[in-house]
C-alpha cells in the first residue's frame, strides 16, 4: 500500500499536481547578417588551341614536275622566300620563242611597215601633184582625154597602196602588241615555276616532294602567319550569345608556360556540325615565337560587372518544395522563412536571384532547428 503511494506522488509530482506552472522555453538565439549588394563578376574559362592567324595552301599557278621543296614543316620562312620549283626547263625554251616573236613583230611595226607607208605616201603625193597639173592641161586642151584617165587610174591605184599600207601598220601593231602579251605570258610563266612566301611565317605541312608532278593549284605547302597568334575555343549557344568582340581575355599557354593578354576577336556565325559548338577566336599579338600551332592553352574572360546579392552558403535551406533562407523580422521579433532562387557558387557564398533584397536581415546560424513565424533573439 505505501509503495502504491510513493508512486502516486511521484507522477502527481511530475505532472504538477497542486497548479505549478512549467517553465518556460526561452526564444532560440540566432545569428544575423544584413543584407547588401555588391558589384558580380562572373569569369568564363575555356580549353584551345593555338592556330596561325592565317594559313594558306600553296600551289603553282601551272602544271609540271616538282624540281626542289627547300623547306620542311616547322622551319620559319621569310617574305618573299623561295620554298619550291617545278623543272623550268619547258617554260624557258617558250620564253625564249615568245621574245623571237616580240621582237621580230616589234621590228615589222616600228620600222618596215612605217618605211613602206613613208614610200605609198610619197608616190601618191606625187601623182596627185601629177594629176592636178594634167587636169589643167586637159581643160586648157593641150592633152588628150586619155592622158587624163591614164592619170586618174594611176592615182586611184597610188590611193588603194597608201591605204593597204596604213592598214598593214595598223595590223603589224596590233601584232606586236599581240607578240609582247604572249611573251609576258611567257615570262609569267616561267615565274609561276616558283612558290615564294606570301608572307613571314611557318611551314605547317610538306604535302609534295621533289620529283613528283603536280597540277596548277593542288597544294604543296601549308603555310601558317606567325606575326600573330591565335586561339581557338568552342562556345555554346548561351557563351556565343553573352560574347562579344573586343572582350579582354587572359591565355595561359602550357607549353611555355606563361600567360599571355589576349582580346576575342571573332565569334563564328556557324555552328560546327560534330561539336554543336561555335568557333571563338582570341587574338594574342606581337608573340615571341615562342608559340606553336597546335599548343594547348587555357582562355578566361571576365564578364562585365553587375550588382547582385551573396549569401553564406550554408544559410540556405533545401527543402522539399525548393530553396529558403530565414530572415529575422525585428517588429515582430520572429523568424520568417523566405523562398530563394539561388545562381551561382562562389567558394562558401552563393548568389541569390530572387528572395532577398537589400537591407533584410539573413539568419545565418541557428537556422536550421527554426520554424516560421518562431520567436527567436539575435545575438
Amino acid at each position: 500500500m505505501r509503495k502504491i503511494w510513493f508512486i502516486g506522488a511521484v507522477l502527481c509530482a511530475l505532472a504538477g499536481c497542486g497548479g505549478a506552472s512549467p517553465p518556460s522555453v526561452p526564444p532560440q538565439s540566432v545569428a544575423i547578417l544584413s543584407v547588401t549588394a555588391e558589384t558580380l563578376t562572373e569569369e568564363l574559362v575555356w580549353s584551345g588551341n593555338i592556330v596561325p592567324a592565317e594559313t594558306a595552301k600553296l600551289s603553282f599557278k601551272i602544271s609540271g614536275v616538282i624540281a626542289d621543296v627547300s623547306v620542311r614543316a616547322g622551319d620559319a620562312v621569310q617574305s618573299g622566300q623561295v620554298l619550291a620549283r617545278l623543272n623550268p626547263d619547258d617554260c624557258e625554251t617558250q620564253v625564249r620563242a615568245a621574245e623571237a616573236q616580240w621582237r621580230a613583230a616589234t621590228l615589222q611595226a616600228e620600222n618596215i611597215l612605217p618605211a613602206g607607208l613613208a614610200q605609198a605616201k610619197a608616190q601618191l603625193d606625187l601623182t596627185l601633184a601629177n594629176y592636178a597639173r594634167a587636169l589643167e592641161l586637159y581643160e586648157a586642151g593641150a592633152i588628150s582625154a586619155v592622158s587624163l584617165e591614164e592619170i586618174a587610174a594611176k592615182k586611184t591605184a597610188d590611193e588603194a597602196v597608201h591605204t593597204q599600207a596604213l592598214e598593214a601598220l595598223d595590223i603589224g601593231r596590233a601584232e606586236a602588241e599581240r607578240a609582247r602579251a604572249a611573251y609576258d605570258f611567257a615570262l609569267s610563266s616561267l615565274a609561276a615555276t616558283e612558290i615564294k612566301s606570301p608572307w613571314d611565317g611557318v611551314v605547317l605541312q610538306v604535302i609534295a616532294a621533289a620529283g613528283e608532278s603536280t597540277n596548277a593549284g593542288y597544294p604543296v605547302l601549308v603555310l601558317g602567319q606567325t606575326a600573330e597568334m591565335w586561339v581557338e575555343i568552342g562556345l555554346t549557344d548561351e557563351e556565343s550569345v553573352r560574347l562579344t568582340p573586343g572582350l579582354a581575355a587572359e591565355v595561359y599557354v602550357y607549353g611555355p608556360e606563361d600567360t599571355r593578354a589576349g582580346v576575342l576577336e571573332e565569334i563564328g556565325a556557324l555552328a560546327d556540325s560534330l561539336t554543336r559548338n561555335f568557333t571563338g577566336r582570341v587574338r594574342l599579338p606581337g608573340t615571341d615565337g615562342r608559340l606553336r600551332a597546335g599548343m594547348i592553352a587555357r582562355v578566361s574572360i571576365a564578364l562585365p560587372g553587375y550588382e547582385g546579392i551573396l549569401a553564406p552558403v550554408s544559410s540556405v535551406l533545401h527543402l522539399a518544395d525548393g530553396e529558403a533562407v530565414y530572415i529575422y523580422d525585428a517588429a515582430a521579433g520572429t523568424a520568417l522563412r523566405r523562398p530563394v532562387e539561388t545562381g551561382e557558387t562562389r567558394g562558401d557564398r552563393v548568389e541569390i536571384l530572387s528572395g532577398l533584397a537589400p537591407g533584410d536581415s539573413l539568419i545565418v546560424e541557428g537556422q536550421f532547428k527554426l520554424r516560421d513565424g518562431e520567436k527567436v533573439t539575435p545575438r
